[in-house]
């Protein structure tokens, strides 16, 4: 989970300074405008804060990134932060000599150590310091809390009381977000969380894209080389739940598919399944936009869209709007997707636990 507020940015700003200042003069490398020159070509370098219960640095290879955690700020003295960012330059300048396919600390990354001399308080894959929060701290968000107990309700055999609390789960984002002490805050912490990834985007994925923006996020396709990430970028409360609904709807999108197909000859090849996949989100949008139209006026549904678009323009300042292909659709398989989303509801989903404090 990356985060973007004031107290994120300024630290960053250290973060960047202290790793300037180890790659251009500790390590003596040519280092300019955010870029390494090595063997005649310019390799970027992005930092970001992020947050995670179990590890607190890591290198993304496919966005030249280093990821520091935020408890860092208030847990970790300056050399345990310097120590943490020579170990993720180690991983930078390891990925940029020998490539992607090597071990995590394989001989590689020893040996971009031992270049500059680094002991196991630097190329060490675990790092003690103070005791930290919990993956339920990341979590402790009292509106979260309330959503997830109305997609239990919506788990119910009452069909009625089903969609009704998913209706109302929704709702409440935007309950939250138009309160007057929500509107009174003066720094809005902006999240970015990874909630899918894969190979390659498939109709299940654009239908979850469609699904997730009315949960108040702004979802951007991230791709790299040979695959992506659906992230979702927003509040914190609205992030949390949009990763809940993902991971619900990854899984249930290809079940009812699977499931459909067995009784209907009519979604047979790949036009059919993307047309399904359409109508899935399309019935589903219908049945919650109808509801969000009655209870909230054309202003407050601005604001909330103004809102997110904000957050979006946060995280990605330079990002275009993403263009849709015209596809021949398939109406026998869409209208069989509209109907499943007309009556899809949210059911709960499990979270992972770990207490383990990493460095990658």
């Amino acid at each position: 989970m990356i985060i973007y507020s004031d107290v994120a940015l300024t630290f960053l700003r250290e973060v960047r300074a202290i790793s300037l200042k180890i790659i251009k003069f500790e390590m003596g490398l040519p280092f300019e405008r955010k870029r390494l020159k090595y063997k005649g070509y310019l390799y970027p370098l992005d930092f970001v804060v992020f947050e995670h219960p179990t590890i607190l640095g890591q290198y993304i290879p496919g966005k030249y990134q280093i990821q520091i955690n935020k408890s860092l700020i208030y847990r970790a003295s300056p050399e345990t932060l310097e120590n943490i960012l020579r170990h993720e330059i180690c991983h930078y300048l390891t990925h940029i000599q020998y490539g992607d396919n090597i071990e995590a600390h394989g001989p590689e990354f020893h040996a971009t150590c031992d270049r500059f001399n680094y002991k196991k308080d630097v190329s060490s894959a675990t790092i003690e310091i103070e005791k930290g929060p919990t993956q339920e701290a990341f979590c402790d968000d009292k509106v979260f809390k309330k959503v997830k107990k109305l997609f239990q309700l919506a788990s119910s055999d009452n069909s009625h009381e089903a969609e009704l609390a998913t209706i109302k789960a929704n709702n409440l984002l935007r309950q939250h977000h138009l309160s007057p002490d929500h509107l009174s805050k003066n720094d809005h912490e902006t999240v970015l969380l990874s909630v899918l990834n894969g190979k390659k985007v498939t109709p299940k994925h654009e239908s979850i894209y469609e699904i997730l923006k009315e949960f108040l996020v702004a979802p951007v396709f991230n791709y790299q080389r040979g695959s992506f990430q659906l992230e979702v970028i927003g509040e914190r409360t609205n992030v949390l739940t949009a990763d809940y609904v993902a991971k619900f709807l990854d899984f249930q999108l290809e079940l009812l598919y699977s499931q459909e197909k067995k009784k209907n000859l009519a979604l047979k090849g790949p036009g059919a399944k993307r047309s399904f996949m359409r109508g899935i989100a399309q019935g589903f949008l219908e049945k919650i936009k109808q509801s969000t139209n009655q209870e909230y006026t054309s202003d407050q549904l601005v604001a909330c869209q103004q809102s997110v678009s904000k957050h979006l323009e946060r995280a990605y300042p330079r990002l275009k709007g993403r263009s849709s292909k015209s596809v021949k659709d398939n109406p026998s398989a869409n209208q069989l997707g509209k109907n499943m989303g007309r009556n899809l509801t949210i059911n709960p989903g499990l979270k992972n636990n770990s207490n383990m404090k990493l460095i990658e």
